[in-house]
């Protein structure tokens, strides 16, 4: 497009258009159009949300070759300045999946029926919902479909480990899993920029300042809401890692800074929002962890394709509970891929299978005290944990449902002594130490003695004190009998005869007489 454009036209209008369905993502999309036309005098104006209309205005005046805009605020220049967009040849729907899914339909069929007969559309999609083929149908002429996909959904360098975690254990294990599987060091990553640092105002190339990358150990962690966010992003503060966060409704300069400092490399980790992560384009991505765990196959599409990108490998761990399985069984038909859990079967890849196991427990047990620690000492850290506690209920009430078929198998899949074993990135249990550890916590958290505390360690219940003692309180332990008495007149007009009943009602309960 900018090859056929070649160079700036004062006479015409604007004559492309490219729609974003998210700020962050339009700006990365105009940081790569002027490094693409370099060299031209082609001109590219950014109209997104939160920018200042009267600079919107101004820029539109100059007739820009390019505009990069949101729908919402596009149309919204159109409706006010009046734009004529004959000019337009290219118009280009980024993420066009996405466009439909935040409800940007409407504006995106007003803003086709005013562009010209004549223009070349391109959509460009991670998925094919069939609202945008329907949509592709109706608005587009003689539509071609070019896919990349068909031999793979997923980047064939990515390696996935998905691990079976208890509920009440999930922070602990994704700790674990930070500490002890990526080894990500703790406090400022070596080599960043320093905070205070201001970046040079010599030269300005766009929204977003440049200098610096990610590091060798930056990680993307994906959890369900944004209260989830909050919490998780404050937690691994306080463990000493350097973290930023973004979600939906973060302030606009509050998401540009902590996306940057990511991206610069002053930060490690980033804990998003799916709806967040659209646009966060991190070209060395290391690693992805599926905190919670995404109800969709899609959604793990697209979450863990931000990593293994050109040739590069790349890691993705996810979290399964046990109301999850569903979800990882439906995954798991959507790649095609075979299933292997815990040590059982053949040999496995993390590559070509998904793999399935169990996290070693003493590990993640001495980073679920401190968790529990840290809990009790700062009362911050618990009330959002409770928060996030609460909007996971409703999460969880309107996630999709799994299919039935991939429920049943789940219930089975669970149920196997095979899904508590430990995962094979840890090697193999040979001699079997660690799945007799975890069965005998199995057993120690489920038993319930049969004496008391007074007849501990006698073995002749009869002949000692302790156990008289409890013979004769439960001798005093019988049912009370409590009766109720009930009177009922009927009034004297409903029969010919007054009567009146008597009911008694006798109920059983236990305790001390």
């Amino acid at each position: 497009m900018i090859e056929k454009l070649r160079a700036h036209s004062a006479r015409f209008g604007s004559r492309a258009l490219i729609l974003s369905p998210s700020r962050e993502l339009a700006i990365q999309t105009l940081k790569v159009v002027k490094e693409l036309s370099r060299g031209t005098d082609l001109k590219a104006v950014l109209l997104v949300g939160g920018d200042s209309l009267e600079e919107q205005f101004g820029s539109m005046t100059a007739n820009p070759d390019i505009v990069i805009a949101t729908p919402g605020r596009f149309l919204h220049l159109k409706v006010e300045m009046g734009l004529d967009l004959s000019s337009i040849r290219y118009v280009v729907f980024d993420e066009a999946d996405r466009l439909f899914e935040m409800g940007f339909a409407a504006q995106l069929t007003e803003i086709l029926h005013a562009l010209p007969p004549s223009r070349q559309t391109l959509l460009f999609s991670a998925t094919l919902p069939s609202s945008l083929v329907e949509f592709a149908r109706a608005g587009l002429q003689d539509p071609s479909l070019v896919r990349l996909d068909a031999e793979t959904k997923i980047s064939p360098d990515l390696e996935s480990a998905f691990f079976s975690v208890k509920g009440a254990e999930k922070e602990g294990t994704l700790l674990h899993i930070l500490h002890d599987v990526i080894e990500i060091p703790v406090g400022p990553p070596k080599g960043a920029p320093q905070a205070d640092e201001k970046p040079s105002k010599k030269r300005k190339r766009g929204p977003e300042v440049s200098g610096g990358k990610p590091t060798e150990h930056s990680t993307i962690i994906f959890t369900a809401t944004k209260h989830h966010v909050e919490y998780l992003a404050t937690l691994l503060r306080h463990a000493g890692f350097a973290v930023s966060h973004v979600y939906g409704s973060l302030d606009q300069t509050a998401r540009r800074i902590q996306v940057e400092d990511f991206r610069r490399g002053m930060t490690n980790i980033l804990v998003v929002t799916d709806v967040a992560a659209r646009g966060v384009d991190i070209p060395v991505l290391a690693n992805v962890v599926n905190y919670d765990f995404p109800p969709q196959p899609k959604i793990f599409v697209h979450r863990v394709g931000r990593t293994a990108r050109a040739g590069k490998r790349g890691w993705s761990y996810s979290l399964v509970r046990d109301i999850d399985a569903p979800y990882l069984l439906d995954l798991q038909l959507f790649l095609g891929k075979k299933l292997a859990v815990g040590q059982e079967g053949g040999d496995a890849s993390f590559t070509d299978d998904v793999v399935v196991g169990a996290l070693k427990r003493d590990a993640v047990e001495s980073h679920v005290e401190w968790m529990n620690r840290t809990l009790d000492q700062s009362d911050d850290l618990d009330a959002l944990r409770r928060v996030a506690g609460k909007a996971e209920k409703l999460y969880m009430k309107t996630r999709n449902s799994a299919s039935s078929q991939s429920a049943k198998r789940a219930r089975e899949v669970v149920a196997s002594n095979s899904w508590m074993q430990m995962h094979r990135l840890f090697g193999e249990d040979a001699d079997g130490q660690e799945q007799a550890r975890v069965a005998m916590l199995a057993q120690i958290s489920g038993f319930k003695p049969q004496e008391t505390i007074f007849e501990i360690g006698h073995a002749d219940k009869a002949t000692s004190e302790a156990a008289e003692v409890m013979k004769q309180l439960r001798k005093r332990i019988t049912p009370r009998v409590t009766t109720t008495t009930t009177t009922t007149t009927f009034d004297r007009w409903t029969l010919a005869r007054p009567r009146t009943w008597t009911r008694k009602r006798t109920t059983r309960t236990t305790g001390w007489r």
